[in-house]
């Protein structure tokens, strides 16, 4: 790999201290564009005869489909690593060459999601990149946690480097890189193209927040909440829970969560009913404001199979304003009924 090339690579792994929240601004304007809907569009539906594919010459132009059989992933490939690209499928970078080509092909996917258990990959695994009725496979050699801005590590004949954030269940800022490194071993073809098609699971999550409130802001965009780690519970899915799903109930979880703070603040008793049927809310937070964070907020998923049930928000926050001002530990429970998320339990208790 030339110098320039090395340095250029080496950029990438920037993304992995900005990515997180771009990925959270991105995925709140970017359009519903269904995995199953690129793999129809690359003409790889299964039992299709096979058509020329020529190489992606522009972002969000799908290029192939990666398959990791260990961990049940199968994930459509797009060109560029942009929020437009990184919210619905796995990101080619652009200065690499493609997998099954010379060179160290480069792959970014989002921690939370389609890379969320690549940490469990060891030497020998497989790890396939299929275009039309070729299958590229690949064995995994190993991994390396690297820091944001390091070169990628240059492998020798047709290399193959699956880039995300460490740890990958980080909802926060990270400056360290998880890279797997597998190196290809075959090459295989067939007449027809093979059954590609992923599954398409819901990510339309939502809240009963009025307009009013919705109006005032209640994304991490608009608010001041550093972020913990995403845990999964329950028996979840293998498949659902590596792709964008899960972070599309933590999305609508924290418009919940920010939703009832400020009801709270405002003392409006109706939203706040709206939010969380049946629900008292606490008198520590009526009319109060989060002046400070002591602690991160961290987010449990208890899903069975693809279909998520509650979620568990827990940290440490200081309450200046209303009737009880100081330090408090909170834990706020949430359920999903269908698409919609409510808050069905909000304890704040004080702390130190």
């Amino acid at each position: 790999m030339s110098r320039w090339l090395r340095v250029t690579v080496g950029l990438i792994l920037i993304w992995g201290a900005l990515g997180l929240l771009g990925f959270k601004l991105g995925w709140q304007i970017h359009s519903n564009r269904g995995q199953d809907a690129l793999l129809r569009s690359a003409g790889r539906s299964g039992g299709s005869a096979c058509k020329p594919q020529g190489t992606p010459t522009s972002d969000g132009q799908l290029g192939g489909v990666l398959g990791i059989p260990k961990l049940n992933v199968t994930a459509p490939v797009e060109a560029g690593t942009d929020d437009a690209e990184l919210n619905v499928a796995i990101g080619h970078f652009d200065s690499s060459p493609w997998p099954g080509t010379p060179g160290t092909s480069v792959l970014l996917a989002h921690d939370v999601s389609y890379f969320g258990h690549i940490d469990q990959l060891v030497s020998g695994d497989t790890v396939n990149y299929q275009v039309g009725c070729t299958t590229h496979v690949f064995h995994v050699l190993g991994h390396v946690v690297v820091k944001a801005g390091a070169p990628v590590p240059e492998l020798s004949g047709n290399g193959l480097v699956l880039d995300t954030c460490w740890p990958t269940n980080a909802l926060f800022y990270t400056p360290d890189r998880y890279l797997v490194e597998a190196q290809e071993v075959s090459v295989q073809t067939s007449k027809s193209a093979a059954n590609a098609a992923t599954q398409q699971w819901p990510t339309g999550y939502t809240t009963p927040a009025p307009p009013q409130l919705v109006a005032q802001g209640l994304t991490l965009s608009t608010n001041t909440q550093p972020m913990g780690v995403l845990q999964l519970t329950g028996t979840p899915d293998g498949s659902w829970a590596q792709s964008p799903a899960p972070l599309a109930v933590e999305e609508a979880a924290l418009e919940a969560y920010f939703g009832g703070l400020h009801s709270a603040n405002q003392k409006r008793t109706d939203w706040w009913g709206l939010l969380a049927p049946n629900v008292p809310m606490p008198t520590q937070l009526s009319g109060a404001t989060v002046s400070g964070h002591n602690g991160s907020l961290n987010v449990t998923i208890t899903a069975q199979g693809s279909t998520p049930t509650t979620v568990t928000l827990s940290t440490l926050f200081t309450l200046s304003g209303g009737s009880a001002p100081g330090e408090y530990s909170e834990t706020v429970t949430e359920a999903i009924h269908g698409l919609t998320v409510v808050i069905t339990n909000w304890e704040v208790t004080s702390h130190g």
